[in-house]
């Protein structure tokens, strides 16, 4: 009986030593806090951009702060001419991926034009998250910014999650940070990295193609137009698609004369870059024998109405958590492309892909309509993107310069009523 508990007592003490080792070890390999907290991937900081200031000065920045945001450096004191802080919450449409400057930053130009210099705008957008990390960044790191406000941008492409808000679920061995975890609470250095290298990550998970794709893909683009067909079609077969038929990959690559690949050809600033996730997603629409819809009426009944509940549950505990706080949270809810009539007739030739916008434009609507009779009051941007052509990047989906112009202006005068509500006491707009 001695000996059963000495080996017990032995095997947890060996067990939280290893820990604390592992947990050592790994604070040392892991970025900083509240980097490691906020990606579940390390970023470059090496290159910089020079951007304009809210006081109109222009300053040269590295494209990544310390804290893994496209944004320029932040401290967690608010500057003393600050009288209100924002926080924009969400995904790529924030973080800014294919744009010199991310949304949070046109809208702080925006309200330097208009002579407002007592706001700021921060960026959290992060690529590749959902929600669920949306919400639970708020506790980890948000809250300590003190922020009077944040905007959480929702995109009905890749937002409507399958997991609902459950505040008494058991929690997993290990999550992406800053999602809670039995691991992370104890070791989150070691969460960290062993999400990071074994691809446990929204972003890594999303990524089945070979680890040099970027280069796959750059050599296709160098390639006669003639070539790039069957070029990708063979990559897809490998990495993507073993099961799928080559010749009718090429086919779809290559309808209305290779069209497709016009948007990659440009060399100008509307440049594209081919990524295998785009035309591996091309490929599995057009080949889903399913019935799609043909437009917005097919997809209402194509479309189940449920499908918006665990995104809702999310938005909803977001709000009261942010209201628990004091805080105003603005949910702004982006279009798809639709909107565009350049990106609609881009994808004429791939009636099945163009089916998926169609069907989240319907739950767009739905969403909507739900957060409305919940006391909410989103921001719709479809009606300011509504009918203007070259807002939204044909292949990828996300905003142009121009769209991200016109959905700052929007956030920007959105965002200064907010402050005038909060904050009766203080002037107007640029005053």
């Amino acid at each position: 009986m001695k000996k059963g508990l000495f080996w017990t007592i032995y095997g947890l003490v060996l067990a939280v030593a290893t820990l604390a080792g592992l947990e050592l070890v790994a604070f040392f390999l892991t970025p900083a806090w509240p980097a490691y907290e906020l990606r579940p991937l390390a970023v470059p900081s090496g290159l910089v951009r020079s951007v304009e200031t809210a006081s109109g000065t222009r300053e040269t920045i590295p494209f990544y702060n310390s804290w893994g945001m496209k944004d320029r450096e932040r401290s967690f004191d608010r500057p003393p001419d600050i009288r209100f802080r924002t926080l924009f919450d969400g995904d790529s449409f924030l973080e800014g991926m294919f744009a010199l400057q991310p949304l949070n930053e046109v809208v702080e130009t925006q309200w330097a034009k208009a002579g407002v210099h007592d706001m700021e705008a921060i960026n959290f957008g992060i690529s590749a998250t959902s929600p669920i990390q949306y919400y639970y960044r708020i506790p980890s790191v948000a809250l300590k910014l003190r922020p009077d406000a944040i905007l959480l941008m929702f995109y009905p492409g890749n937002d409507f999650v399958e997991e609902r808000f459950s505040p008494a679920s058991a929690l997993p061995f290990i999550a992406e940070r800053p999602e809670p975890s039995l691991l992370g609470g104890i070791a989150p250095h070691l969460t960290w990295q062993i999400v990071d290298r074994l691809g446990l990550s929204e972003i890594a998970r999303g990524n089945t193609g070979a680890k040099d794709e970027y280069n796959i893909m750059r050599e296709v683009m160098k390639k006669p137009r003639a070539e790039r067909a069957a070029s990708v079609a063979a990559y897809l077969k490998k990495y993507y698609f073993p099961d799928k038929d080559e010749a009718t990959m090429r086919e779809i690559l290559s309808r209305n004369g290779g069209s497709f690949w016009k948007p990659f050809e440009r060399t100008d600033d509307k440049a594209e870059q081919l990524a295998g996730w785009i035309p591996a997603g091309v490929v599995r629409f057009e080949t889903n024998p399913k019935k799609m819809p043909r437009d917005m009426a097919e997809a209402e009944r194509l479309t189940d109405s449920e499908e918006i509940e665990p995104a809702l549950s999310w938005l909803i505990a977001t709000e009261k958590l942010t209201a628990s706080k004091g805080i105003k949270l603005v949910i702004a809810v982006a279009p798809m492309g639709t909107v565009d009539p350049s990106y609609v007739a881009f994808w004429k030739p791939w009636p099945h892909y163009y089916s998926w916008s169609l069907r989240q434009e319907v739950n767009r609507h739905r969403l909507l309509a739900a957060l409305r009779s919940q006391g909410l009051a989103p921001i719709d941007l479809a009606a300011d993107l509504d009918g203007v052509r070259g807002t939204y990047r044909l292949t990828d989906g996300h905003w142009t310069a121009l769209g991200t112009s016109i959905v700052a202006k929007r956030i920007a005068a959105e965002l200064i009523r907010v402050r005038d509500q909060r904050l009766p006491e203080r002037q107007t707009m640029g005053q």
